[in-house]
């Protein structure tokens, strides 16, 4: 008997199936110069109907309280430091938020190289893929948390996915909200995105009427007709954004028909968001060349998959570089051994450390923020591909190349673009490798030389990884979540959440023993109208994730769990409780700190700047690096 729920992962492996099965050939997401000035763009290289997945599910580098563990930084290293986060998400739109205080995402891909427009907004992250993401693929391939030396040393956030909210045409370019602030909504002198809309469906609503009646009027009446609508409707309808709806309109209502024809007033007024695909195809690189897999190195986690034979020479993925100034300074952190007796100070780095490039005769570091990229793994003498220069025609690397290490950050990472190239013929379904270099593969091997007696003595407890594909194991029978009564095998380390949307219209309210009432609020999925999806808050979401507590559960395996549970807020006033919880709205999640990624223990090491394309100029530490502290 077919489940009663149609969960949301099964809907995200149905779309993540669907964007599989398409014809590998076609490449479905270009990156090339945007259309809106001087910076990286992304462009469909198909046509994508609304819902539609774009690209491939990547990963995402959580990084913590970075701010916090550099509040020492002179004010020129301060601005250094903001210019790189700000080329990153917050921790909030990738599910990442409960990992520490501050959590700031470094991504690659789509999610990186394409930006905003006020008026066009056509794509987001789809939040539901990383906050609702599995891990039977990685848990089923024989990689052990518990015992692993690979434990922390790679990231357990991943199927970071796009999703279309309007159609895309093919060529047209890809832009994300970035939020009200950022793309300028309230402006009133150009026009925003609902003025697009509204004007669109007031121009197909006027082309009705002038087609009933402009004959009838006569050409003068129908003029002026246009005029009143254009001016007094629109003054009276549109107040303040009156003069930016009107800047979208044609001269006369004869123009209103060529508007619609080719799209609507956004593409009307913004042709240059569409490139002709012969030019995306030699000047753009291909996005979606790569496929996430499991590594068959052993403890390596995850892979980058060739998504379709790549022949020796060509470009497997570009990979733009986002400088850290004073990177290794700022990427370390100085905590304190609480257990101890003198509370002494431990130095450890970030996370990020072990997806940025290095050179020791350089103070940057560099995150290479390509589609994919985070999850190729070290290949030593087995490594396919190869690091090149850009030779794009929009790319200015020569002026980047001649730039000292301190003027990096005023480059767009358009002008700091790295190849991928194939070293030799890749097969479809064939991993991905780049050798790291010498001094990381010397400090991998210590590291799992020493890994026994590194957790000889450590209480290890399953992570939510684990204990989430014991109860969402893709394959698997569905394990019901433990009521508050019964046994629950997770630890300390883990908090059961909930994402909880309700309706607060219908409310019932149940008699407590002790005479007072509880509020009782039905869980409601989120809405499906598009028109309304960047307005809406849906369901699973970061903002409508909270700690709960089981109380009561009902259903089985056929007919799909559901859940009677009790958020965990702090809120004045009478408890309530939520009932007919789906069960795949449920997840445990580390608790801050708690995650293996914050373990001492975790391997530590960038990766490794070849010696013959990093750039003389940006080589200002002769004698090597040295610690803010030893200076």
């Amino acid at each position: 008997m077919a489940q009663a729920i149609c969960s949301v992962a099964l809907l995200l492996t149905a779309a993540t199936f669907v964007a599989s099965e398409k014809d590998t050939r076609q490449c479905g997401i270009y990156l090339a110069e945007s259309s809106t000035g001087h910076v990286l763009g992304s462009f469909a290289g198909r046509a994508y109907q609304r819902d539609d997945v774009i690209g491939s599910q990547d990963a995402v580098v959580q990084f913590v309280d970075i701010r916090l563990h550099n509040q020492d930084l002179s004010e020129q290293d301060s601005a250094n430091l903001e210019a790189f986060l700000s080329t990153c998400w917050s921790g909030d739109a990738t599910a990442g938020m409960n990992e520490a205080d501050e959590v700031i995402s470094a991504v690659g891909g789509p999610c990186f190289s394409s930006t905003g427009h006020v008026g066009m907004i056509n794509a987001i992250i789809h939040q539901p893929s990383t906050l609702l993401r599995t891990d039977t693929d990685l848990l089923s391939s024989g990689y052990d948390e518990m015992t692993s030396p690979g434990r922390g040393a790679f990231t357990s956030y991943h199927n970071l996915t796009l999703l279309a909210v309007d159609k895309i045409q093919a060529g047209g370019e890809i832009f994300l909200d970035f939020g009200a602030e950022y793309n300028q909504y309230d402006d009133t002198t150009k026009p925003n995105i609902d003025d697009y809309r509204k004007m669109d469906e007031a121009m197909e609503k006027m082309v009705k009427f002038f087609n009933k009646h402009a004959e009838s009027l006569g050409e003068k009446a129908a003029n002026e007709v246009y005029e009143f609508m254009k001016k007094d409707v629109l003054d009276l309808t549109a107040e303040a954004r009156a003069e930016a709806a009107r800047s979208l309109l044609p001269e006369t209502y004869h123009g209103l028909q060529a508007i619609i024809d080719v799209g609507g007033s956004a593409l009307h007024s913004n042709p240059e968001v569409v490139k002709a695909m012969e030019w995306l195809e030699k000047e753009g690189y291909c996005q979606d060349n790569m496929v996430v897999g499991i590594s068959k190195i052993e403890h390596a986690g995850r892979a980058a998959i060739a998504a379709r034979d790549i022949k020796k020479g060509e470009i497997v993925a570009p990979m733009p570089l986002v400088p850290i100034i004073k990177g290794r300074d700022v990427l370390t952190m100085t905590e304190y051994d609480e257990d101890g007796e003198n509370n002494l100070p431990i130095k450890t780095k970030q996370f990020l450390t072990n997806y940025v490039l290095e050179h020791p005769q350089c103070s940057v570091l560099f995150f290479p923020a390509g589609p994919m990229t985070s999850f190729i793994n070290h290949g030593g003498k087995k490594a396919n591909v190869k690091m090149a220069w850009s030779t794009k025609s929009w790319s200015d690397v020569k002026a980047a190349q001649k730039a000292s290490a301190d003027e990096l950050p005023l480059y767009s990472a358009a002008d700091m673009i790295i190849d991928l190239v194939a070293t030799r013929n890749i097969k479809k379904g064939e991993e991905v490798l780049f050798d790291y270099g010498d001094d990381w593969a010397k400090a991998w091997n210590e590291h799992v030389k020493n890994w026994k007696k590194l957790t000889k003595d450590a209480m290890l407890f399953k992570t939510a990884m684990v204990l989430n594909d014991e109860h969402h194991g893709v394959g698997k029978s569905v394990k019901p979540f433990p009521t508050s009564s019964e046994e629950s095998g997770a630890g300390d380390n883990v908090q059961l959440m909930c994402h909880l949307l309700y309706d607060e219209d219908k409310i019932e309210r149940r008699r407590n023993q002790d005479g007072s009432r509880t509020k009782v609020y039905p869980w409601i999925p989120h809405p499906t109208s598009g028109e309304h999806r960047l307005k809406t808050d849906l369901a699973v979401r970061g903002i409508n994730r909270m700690g709960c507590e089981i109380l009561e559960r009902t259903g089985d395996e056929a007919t799909g769990y559901k859940y009677v549970v009790r958020p965990l807020i702090e809120k004045e006033g009478p408890k309530i409780l939520v009932k007919n919880v789906p069960h795949e709205v449920i997840r445990y999640i580390d608790k801050p700190y708690s995650n293996p990624q914050h373990e001492h223990r975790a391997f530590r090491h960038s990766i490794r700047f070849p010696d013959d394309v990093f750039p003389e100029a940006w080589k200002d530490l002769k004698d090597g690096y040295k610690a803010r502290d030893e200076l």
